[in-house]
This record gives C-alpha cells, sequence and structure tokens, in this order.
C-alpha cells in the first residue's frame, strides 16, 4: 500500500468541495466524511475482543451526501416465568376440554344419527355418494366449541442488539480545472479501498492471511457519526458515461457499507466503539512478553505437548493456547 499518502475525494459543490488536508474547517456549513485505514496485526477473542493495529498515514475524505442514515436495532421479547409458562398449561386445558366434550358430542349424534349412518353406509358400498356430499353432512353433524376467555401477559425483557451499520453512497465527478489525472480520482482511490477491505494471501497455496483492514468513520467537523472500529463489507462502485480520453468514466457513483465491530452499548454510541484497540508499539511490547500469539504452527505444536502432558498425567505440561493466527480452509482466493 502506498505511504504518506492522503486521498482526498469528494462530490463537486459551489461550497469549498476539496480538502486540502484532514484539519477540515467546515465553511459555509459543508460536512465531511472521514474514512481512515488501519492494518490490523492481531484480534484477540476474550470479551469484546482486543484489537492491535498500525496507524496508516492514509486517509479518504469525501464530501457528505445529502443525506446520512443510521439504524439502531434492538431485540426485546416475551419473558417465559414459571407462572406463565403454568398459566399457559391452564389454557391448553381449558381448550382440550372444551375440544374433547364437543368431540364426544359429536360422535353421539353420528352414532345415534340414521340419516349418517346411512350416508355413511351408501358411500363404504360406493353406490353414487359423493365426496364433498359426504363431507358436507359430516361436518354439519360436528359441534363446536366455546373459546376459552384467557389470555396470558408476559414482560417483555431485553434480549440482544444488533452492531450497527453505516451505508454511505457518494458522487465522485472529476473537474477539468483539476490537476490530477481523471484516473487518480475517481479510479485508483477506489481500488486502494477494495485492496483495503480485503484480505492478503501470505503465499500461494497456502491458507496463512493477514487480515482486511480496520476502518475509523466519522463526520467533520462535528462528529455525529462516529464509528471507530468499523470493518468495510461493501464497496460497489457504479461507473458512469460518458467516457473521458483513455476510457475513464466521467464520475463514479460510490456505495460503502461498513459493519461496526463494537458490540452495541451505550459508551458505543458515545466513544465509538467498546473495543480495547492496541497500537503497535504496545502489540511490540505484549508480543515481546510472551502475551501475544505465536504462529499457527506454534500453537499446534503447543496444544500437541499439552494433550501429551494430559495424558500421561503431567500436570507441568505447556498450556495450549487457542491458535489467533487467521486461517482460510474455504479456498476462495
Amino acid at each position: 500500500m502506498p505511504e504518506n499518502k492522503e486521498v482526498q475525494i469528494q462530490r463537486p459543490s459551489r461550497l469549498n468541495p476539496w480538502a486540502k488536508n484532514s484539519q477540515i474547517k467546515s465553511k459555509n456549513g459543508s460536512v465531511w466524511v472521514s474514512m481512515k485505514p488501519k492494518r490490523i496485526l492481531d484480534q484477540f477473542s476474550k470479551g469484546v475482543g482486543d484489537i492491535a493495529t498500525e496507524e496508516l498515514p492514509e486517509e479518504f475524505i469525501f464530501l457528505a451526501p445529502l443525506s446520512l442514515n443510521e439504524n439502531i436495532v434492538h431485540h426485546w421479547e416475551a419473558y417465559e416465568s414459571v407462572a406463565s409458562r403454568i398459566a399457559q398449561k391452564v389454557r391448553s386445558a381449558v381448550k382440550l376440554g372444551a375440544e374433547g366434550a364437543a368431540l364426544y358430542q359429536t360422535g353421539k349424534s353420528m352414532i345415534n344419527s340414521d340419516k349418517i349412518k346411512t350416508l355413511f353406509e351408501a358411500r363404504s358400498a360406493d353406490v353414487g355418494v359423493s365426496v364433498e356430499n359426504f363431507v358436507k353432512q359430516a361436518y354439519g353433524s360436528v359441534h363446536g366449541s366455546r373459546i376459552p376467555k384467557i389470555k396470558v401477559d408476559t414482560p417483555l425483557y431485553y434480549t440482544n442488539s444488533d452492531r450497527r451499520q453505516l451505508v454511505l453512497e457518494f458522487q465522485l465527478f472529476h473537474e477539468g480545472k483539476l490537476k490530477s489525472n481523471p484516473e487518480d480520482v475517481l479510479i485508483e482511490p477506489i481500488q486502494r479501498m477494495m485492496k483495503y477491505s480485503s484480505p492478503h494471501l501470505k503465499n500461494k497455496g497456502g491458507i496463512s492471511i493477514d487480515f482486511p483492514y480496520m476502518w475509523e468513520v466519522k463526520t467533520i467537523p462535528y462528529q455525529f457519526i462516529n464509528y471507530t472500529t468499523c470493518a468495510l463489507i461493501g464497496v460497489q462502485p457504479t461507473w458512469n458515461a460518458p467516457y473521458l480520453k483513455g476510457g475513464v468514466p466521467a464520475s463514479v457513483n460510490l456505495q460503502l457499507t461498513f459493519q461496526d465491530m463494537s458490540p452495541l452499548y451505550r459508551d458505543t454510541i458515545t466513544k465509538g466503539s467498546v473495543i480495547r484497540v492496541i497500537d503497535a508499539a504496545e502489540a511490540a511490547s505484549r508480543n515481546a512478553q510472551g502475551i501475544q500469539p505465536t504462529s499457527f504452527s506454534q500453537d499446534i505444536a503447543k496444544a500437541v505437548d499439552y494433550a501429551k502432558s494430559q495424558l500421561a498425567g503431567d500436570q507441568k505440561g505447556a498450556v495450549a493456547r487457542i491458535p489467533t493466527t487467521p486461517q482460510r480452509t474455504d479456498g476462495i482466493r
């Protein structure tokens, strides 16, 4: 990935559309969306999960679209207490009793009804009685039951919250007065975002990868949208004609879909995430102290040694550690 480079691609407008640096001061009420990728060095599974990252000197700054939508979803369900279950059993018993009484009366009337007996005998002998007529006559003999007037109320309780998702849509153009080439503004930055959103295969034919990059997304100058630990799960550019000299599209409709990696809590809204992000320096310190996971093969070896020690009754065997080096076995390339 290119180093020491800041990408500034914005939708043209009369309101100062082109950002000169990441420290944008809003003029004429303009709002910007800043998206910064971070390299994931390691990810830990305990609790909400810690992530070791490395800052990149790169930032994508787009002029905000006319509308920005957020959707917070929580799940609540009816609580099945012992009392509610007993009440539901009682209701089922009452219903069963009413249906049983109706069935008894139906059977009694059918047995005592010469008309039904004659109809059944005729149908059994197949002497011209249609199925429709037989069913109609039999249905007319069925007794109904009273529906029990019972309603079981249960409290509504909280169960879970969906992780936040943010969908951003930008319209990107290239103005002729710019000194940069159209492909440097419309194609190359989008392709870099595609690369940042994808994993890196370390060696051909292997299964070891580098994680896709984590993203920090926020609005500036005021951070009414603030996501500090995002995954870029969708990059959808629509290349629009007319095509310029060299076959470059004149404009691009770009849709970006971000999924928050952080579980949704109150602090997620105010702080952007509840995941503890470890910088590269701290990650190196953890690795030096033996805290950070080692390679996959070493983890497997430790697990095997631990299993052997347990079988041998040796309680001093090495502690097996869950391998967290990312592995891919799905054959995706």
